[in-house]
């Protein structure tokens, strides 16, 4: 009886170092796997790599990705960016490049220079169809005219974020 004990004893923890045997075998294999069963060195992980996933952002890239940050961070997405019928605010994804209705009647091309004066002073070039309310106070919020650089941030993210718009 006793010997039965230990037989069982034996096997309970043969079956974990069994385990943990056949695991490192077939890590081994799958290190090897594609390899022509030479390991990848450093150098051959990094040349499969792209290029631009390892590059520093550019300045004008982390301009964007600030933009980005602000869009979400200052709720701008929730009028801007949604997708529905009833919106609140033009979709920044047709946006930039793209010539608007302005409330007055004329038409104009939404540009570095149009989005500037129209996220410091949003009466001067009321877009048609919207309610200006929300816009003049989320501005009103943001100061924009004290923070050049949020400002710089938030017109690189908006004219990157769509499509590009269609020649005239």
């Amino acid at each position: 009886m006793r010997a039965h004990n230990h037989f069982r004893c034996t096997r309970s923890l043969a079956r974990p170092a069994l385990g943990a045997l056949l695991m490192g075998a077939m890590l081994l294999a799958l290190y090897g796997c594609g390899s022509g069963g030479k390991p990848r060195t450093s150098a051959a992980r990094q040349a499969s790599v792209p290029k631009y996933v390892t590059e520093p952002f550019t300045h004008v890239q982390q301009l964007v990705e600030r933009g980005a940050q602000l869009v979400v961070a200052d709720g701008c997405s929730a009028c801007h960016l949604m997708h529905s019928s009833a919106s609140t605010g033009p979709s920044f994804l047709r946006f930039a490049g793209y010539r608007v209705r302005l409330e007055d009647g004329r038409s104009q091309v939404v540009d570095e220079r149009f989005m500037r004066a129209g996220l410091l002073d949003p009466r001067a070039n009321e877009l048609a169809g919207y309610d200006p309310r929300p816009m003049l106070a989320a501005l009103a919020r943001l100061h924009l005219r004290a923070h050049p650089a949020q400002l710089a941030a938030l017109i690189a993210f908006i004219e990157q974020v769509g499509p590009e718009p269609p020649p005239e």
